[in-house]
């Protein structure tokens, strides 16, 4: 079985979510004996100087192309899309090199899939379906339409909401029309599977999670400790994650530093930091800026905040917190998609009380985190093992092709 993978951005190294879920499919898979080949974009926004020393860290794939793009957003090309009524987030996705690059890979070599890694990749099926006669899959991390549309709600500038929801219809309005040309889907959890449903798909779909390979996540429980250090890590060029935390910092953070003076410490790592949160560094508050290795970073703090409301899909970083035996702390809409159990696995909170509350308990040692902390990694372990989730999938894969090949006959 000979697979393709497309990528808007190239997946090296493993410092955001997108990175681990489009490696660890691929390594599970070539680890099955399935051959797995590479094509990304590699923008200036998430730029990997791809060496020698890069291809030794993915052995995995038999073929690795990338194809520089300028993806940047420009205000003329977005006013131009608005009145156009086109999806300008889209169209910066849309490049004639990556084009004809695609049509050479395709026409280099016979492929059983090309696996669309998210939305921005979906453009390109008429040139898939013109040079190949591989099944396309659309792997979707998340609904990006949900992302801007939740935003929007949360948004207090009303010209800023506006824009931001006719983002989020554009793009709705583009995955609703193209959704039933993928004849194979696989979202990335059960919830996201349910708004496929409900949004009409009617194809072949397959949730396929993130699955983690637990050698990479040494078990790490916490301890009891008069001084509390708490982490917060995330890609802050990503509108979410920055909104969650600047939220976090201006409506809990300096609650909780008067309720329990001296106890409680933040660490706030991410690529690509803000000026206003990087300004905001002080001793109970320790900007790390962008880390060379996130799990090294997580293994240092026994708990971990997820203060999101607006975003899609599934979080890496809480399973992988989960993973090492981490108290991740997260609201509804972080947590989503992730079918862990409150107070046994992790700890919800959702709003500023809750926060507050949360932390007294903590405190107050109140939490047995010990427990806690195991419970999270027998969770990863029974629901998110790499070596599970990718031989589900080649099962998945090996059906297709037995059914394709029945047709023939």
């Amino acid at each position: 079985m000979k697979i393709l993978q497309l990528c808007k951005k190239f997946p090296w190294p493993l410092k955001d979510g997108e990175s681990v879920a489009v490696n660890s499919i691929s390594k599970g898979l070539a680890e099955l004996g399935v051959t797995m080949d590479l094509l990304a974009m590699n923008t200036q926004k998430h730029f990997t100087a791809v060496d020698s020393e890069v291809i030794k860290s993915i052995p995995h794939y038999r073929i690795v192309k990338w194809v520089p793009m300028d993806t940047r957003i420009s205000v003329f090309d977005a006013v131009r899309s608005l009145i156009e009524g086109s999806s300008y987030h889209l169209k910066r996705f849309i490049n004639p090199g990556f084009a004809n690059t695609l049509k050479e890979v395709l026409e280099e070599g016979y492929y059983d899939f090309v696996i669309l890694e998210s939305l921005y990749m979906v453009p390109y099926t008429d040139i898939i379906r013109k040079h190949s006669q591989a099944k396309i899959i659309f792997r979707s991390h998340n609904l990006e339409f949900e992302i801007w549309d939740r935003l929007a709600y949360n948004s207090r500038n009303p010209l800023l909401k506006w824009y931001l929801r006719k983002l989020a219809k554009k793009l709705k309005d583009y995955e609703c029309a193209h959704l039933q040309d993928m004849q194979y889907l696989m979202p990335i959890s059960p919830v996201d599977h349910k708004k496929y449903v409900k949004l009409g798909y009617r194809g072949d779909i397959f949730t396929l999670p993130l699955g983690l390979d637990l050698r990479r996540y040494p078990m790490n429980p916490p301890s009891i400790s008069s001084k509390i250090e708490v982490g917060f890590i995330g890609s802050l060029d990503w509108r979410p994650n920055v909104e969650g935390l600047q939220w976090f910092l201006s409506n809990v953070w300096p609650s909780v530093q008067a309720n329990h003076p001296h106890q409680f410490r933040l660490h706030i790592a991410g690529r690509n930091m803000p000026d206003k949160i990087r300004k905001q560094a002080s001793p109970n508050i320790i900007i790390h800026g962008e880390v060379s290795d996130a799990i090294d970073f997580i293994q240092r703090y026994d708990y971990f905040v997820v203060p999101l409301f607006s975003g899609s899909g599934m979080r890496v970083k809480i399973l992988e917190a989960m993973a090492m035996g981490k108290i991740v702390l997260s609201t509804g809409i972080g947590i989503e998609g992730i079918p862990a159990a409150p107070d046994k696995e992790f700890i919800r909170v959702d709003d500023k009380s809750q926060f507050l509350k949360t932390f007294d308990r903590m405190a107050r040692n109140d939490y047995n985190i010990g427990i806690l902390g195991r419970n999270a990694r027998s969770f990863i372990e029974d629901n998110y093992s790499i070596k599970h989730i990718s031989t589900e999938l080649y099962h998945f894969l090996h059906e297709i092709h037995r059914r394709s090949l029945q047709k023939i006959d």
